[in-house]
């Protein structure tokens, strides 16, 4: 029997796209084992479709001829493509874990996590950034906190690119004007966190605001609170994890670096989905929940805490797996947050829960198990939307929505 094609790795962003009138796909790293993105186009469209871990070199050749209707492609020319997408480590094969298995052991190492977007999606001088934050927080000038409640506990914030989401993100962060939280629970979406429900990491957060302590014994607290099922086995999620990184520039301007993080990146629930109807039924899942309550409860009356979840909401579009651009889906995909967003404010996280269900995550909502999971946290408490919009993506017919919301405290 034929040695078999290691897969292609799981774990790697491949977006369909054109390029000068061409389509191609651009396959993006989280690892960092590939550095700078990368545009694969022609016969290697083809080829990535094949790279199943079920076929051998022959079985692909014979498919590449099938599929180019008869032209007939060596085997010595297939078993090449196959070692330079190999060698760009975008195969799931002992080249590519050698390499994985080194970026973690790196990573654990470390006692800070870095800014990964300084620089790119946001100044990297704090003489920059910081009006530039102002700037958006002053895009909506309605009044913070104008709903009678005398103390926020929760926000909704999106993780959209900061220049887009802009609007939406001053109404989130314009509630919390005035408050002064010693700690800070920061919910967000680990978008390549498959193999585990919960990421944690003791690490301390740098960006070009300076330095923001995490609360280490509260963290190894609920590590050993939890089973391994639960959280994953290392941090490295938390390397170019965005939904996090943005939040943390708002806080930083808005409260300076004297708070303290819980830090939890919540990968994906949606294989849970038709076994459960929230969060807490998962197995192990209660004792995680639990840790959390605690950890936000008056234990110490002095230390005011506040959660901030970063999410967005629908994904639609070829980008996203859909063969309709976003125009086609848009109406659908608004009356589906809207139906989220309600449940949501009435702090219900069963119906949160039906409703992803019921359309079998069509719409790629990527900070569902992110938002069960708050909704767990607040008990019933019901909120209040702030705002919500959708973000189109010419290039790709592809769009993105996002929302902001509050919720008081108790």
């Amino acid at each position: 029997m034929e040695k078999k094609v290691p897969r292609l790795r799981t774990d790697i962003d491949i977006i369909p796209s054109s390029y000068q009138g061409e389509k191609v796909f651009l396959v993006k790293d989280f690892l960092g084992l590939i550095p700078q993105p990368v545009l694969l186009r022609g016969a290697a469209l083809q080829l990535i479709g094949l790279i199943d871990g079920m076929r051998s070199i022959q079985d692909i050749q014979v498919e590449l001829i099938r599929l180019q209707r008869g032209v007939f492609v060596r085997g010595e020319d297939v078993e090449d493509m196959i070692s330079q997408l190999d060698k760009a480590f975008l195969i799931d094969s002992h080249n590519y874990r050698r390499g994985k298995k080194k970026i973690i052991e790196e990573y654990r190492q470390r006692q800070i996590r870095e800014a990964c977007l300084a620089g790119t999606a946001y100044p990297d001088n704090p003489d920059e950034l910081a009006p530039y934050i102002q700037s958006i927080l002053d895009t909506e000038n309605g009044q913070p906190n104008t709903f009678g409640w005398e103390e926020i506990s929760a926000i909704v914030a999106p993780h959209i690119d900061l220049d887009i989401g802009k609007k939406v993100y001053a109404k989130a962060y314009q509630v919390v004007k005035g408050l002064s939280p010693e700690r800070i629970l920061l919910l967000g979406t680990g978008h390549h966190l498959s193999e585990s429900y919960i990421s944690l990491t003791t690490k301390d957060f740098v960006t070009p605001f300076g330095q923001v302590k995490t609360d280490r014994d509260e963290v190894e607290k609920l590590k050993e609170k939890c089973s391994p099922e639960i959280i994953a086995p290392n941090d490295i999620h938390h390397k170019n994890e965005h939904s996090l990184e943005f939040q943390i520039l708002f806080l930083q301007h808005m409260f300076g670096n004297g708070f303290r993080l819980m830090p939890v990146l919540c990968g994906s629930l949606h294989k849970e989905m038709r076994h459960y109807s929230k969060p807490e039924e998962i197995p192990g899942m209660s004792d995680f929940i639990s840790g959390l309550r605690l950890y936000l409860g008056d234990r110490d009356k002095k230390k005011s805490a506040l959660i901030v979840a970063g999410v967005d909401f629908s994904h639609i579009g070829p980008k996203f797996g859909h063969r309709e651009p976003a125009t086609s889906l848009l109406l659908e995909a608004k009356e589906h947050d809207s139906s989220l967003l309600d449940a949501i404010c009435q702090g219900d996280v069963t119906a949160f829960w039906a409703e992803v269900w019921k359309e079998n995550n069509k719409y790629n909502v990527c900070g569902f198990s992110t938002l069960a999971l708050l909704l767990e946290l607040l008990s019933g408490r019901t909120g209040c939307v702030l705002g919500y919009d959708f973000w189109m993506e010419e290039a790709t017919q592809s769009a993105v929505s996002y929302a902001a919301l509050a919720f008081p405290a108790v």
